[in-house]
């Protein structure tokens, strides 16, 4: 197979990649955001506040599957790839400071 073959088996790969994680995304962050209205003001209390607990962290990963994936089918410029380095460490350090955030510091009890 030449380069120009890989190529667009690559970007195909990507925007598939792409699309389904933005319905993933816009799932779990759907999920996510009304667990939290509904926790905010105490309605089903002990299921909603455990499904805002549960979904951050996949909701943050599944962001940063599409965001990097959006990322590198777009970046089409000639320092794209420190461009796509910056992208990684900023994203790397958005996913740090989740994990820390959600196994770290303590939690209300329910």
């Amino acid at each position: 197979m030449d380069s120009s073959g890989a190529l667009i088996k690559t970007t195909d790969s990507l925007r598939t990649l792409r699309q389904i994680s933005l319905i993933f995304f816009l799932l779990l962050g759907g999920t996510h955001i009304i667990s939290g209205l509904l926790a905010s003001e105490n309605l089903f209390l002990p299921l909603s506040s455990l499904i805002n607990r549960v979904l951050d962290i996949p909701f943050v990963l599944i962001g940063l599957i599409y965001g990097l994936s959006h990322t590198k089918l777009h970046a089409d410029s000639p320092h794209r790839r420190s461009y796509l380095l910056i992208m990684t460490l900023i994203c790397l350090g958005v996913l740090g400071m989740m994990l820390y955030i959600n196994l770290l510091l303590p939690d209300k009890p329910l």
